[in-house]
């Protein structure tokens, strides 16, 4: 898909290439709509289909040039395809709000899905109307060698704002189903783990399981105190979703204890019970780690197991 997507952006910015050098670049090749002012060249163009209205959400492919600030030579200032600037199908998304007459969004709503176009869009309007530069700083210096950028669009799709928010709820939805399916499974997951394990134990009052324990010579935490923890978080499956030795640097975790302290509430739980110098495995259920919101790559009611040291206690009293 993303070879697809690329391929075809080439093309398009190829297109674009060729439609400038065959226009000479030059204000003649460019029609004006009489209702918006907009300065536009269809490269490819529908005369019939549906076009994005005011509000509307879209995704283009978006190539913006202009010229540098001694204005002698083409510079690319945005690329759509480039990492940082689009998104990772080499598209833009852009909610079409007018801004001034003549502006980028009203050129756009010109356009029909799969149109290709090149518009002059005014520079200083697009600034300080579009961009909302600050009045009292003074413009960037290529601006002034630009009294028009050129915007080369390709209109990839378009959503109303009321079939985005269709398409979010039936996300929802989804997730939600999901994170129910995944709440049901998770006593049988930890049983199943349990066994498989062949931990006999019961879990504490806050149903942690201490899987292995390793008990050290130093003190016992208490609230202020400034803890080196080393660490490694694992799915049930043994799969690692973090750890305290990845990368460079320190291979220790350093923290501030306290109860109220922005850590999951079964890593408050457990290092509040160790002494400098234990080792710990713990099988923490949900409810006291992401819970039902999971997160990044921790999925909705998903139990934990943490191998856990604690390397260092320092009392700060």
């Amino acid at each position: 898909m993303r070879t697809s997507t690329t391929i075809k952006f080439i093309s398009f910015s190829l297109a674009v290439a060729a439609l400038m050098t065959s226009c000479g670049g030059g204000s003649g090749s460019f029609k004006t709509d009489e209702t918006t002012g907009v300065r536009y060249r269809f490269i490819n163009h529908a005369d019939t289909g549906a076009k994005p209205g005011e509000g509307d959400i879209v995704h283009v492919a978006m190539l913006w040039t202009g010229k540098n600030v001694k204005g002698d030579a083409d510079t690319v200032f945005r690329n759509s395809h480039l990492k940082g600037f689009g998104d990772s199908l080499g598209t833009l998304p852009i909610q079409l709000r007018k801004s001034f007459n003549g502006c980028l969004e009203q050129a756009i709503m010109m356009m029909t899905k799969g149109d290709s176009a090149v518009f002059e869009i005014n520079s200083d309007s697009l600034f300080t109307k579009t961009f909302h530069y600050p009045p009292d700083k003074p413009l960037p210096p290529f601006v002034k060698s630009n009294p028009t950028f050129t915007f080369a669009i390709k209109l990839v799709s378009f959503q109303s704002q009321k079939e985005m928010m269709a398409e979010r709820q039936v996300e929802m939805q989804k997730r939600m189903q999901e994170a129910q399916v995944l709440k049901a499974q998770e006593p049988a997951a930890i049983t199943a783990y349990l066994q498989k394990n062949n931990f006999k134990g019961k879990p504490d009052a806050d149903s942690i399981f201490y899987l292995k324990m390793v008990k050290g010579k130093g003190k016992q935490v208490q609230d202020g105190d400034s803890l080196e923890v080393g660490y490694t978080g694992m799915f049930l499956d043994g799969k690692i979703f973090d750890a305290s030795d990845k990368g460079q640097g320190a291979h220790t975790f350093k923290l501030l204890y306290s109860k109220t302290m922005p850590l999951i509430k079964g890593w408050i739980s457990v290092l509040g019970k160790m002494h400098g110098g234990d080792k710990v495995t713990v099988l923490i259920p949900s409810a006291m780690a992401y819970g039902p919101q999971g997160r990044a790559s921790i999925p909705p009611y998903a139990p934990l197991v943490f191998d856990m040291e604690l390397v260092n206690v320092k009392s700060n009293k």
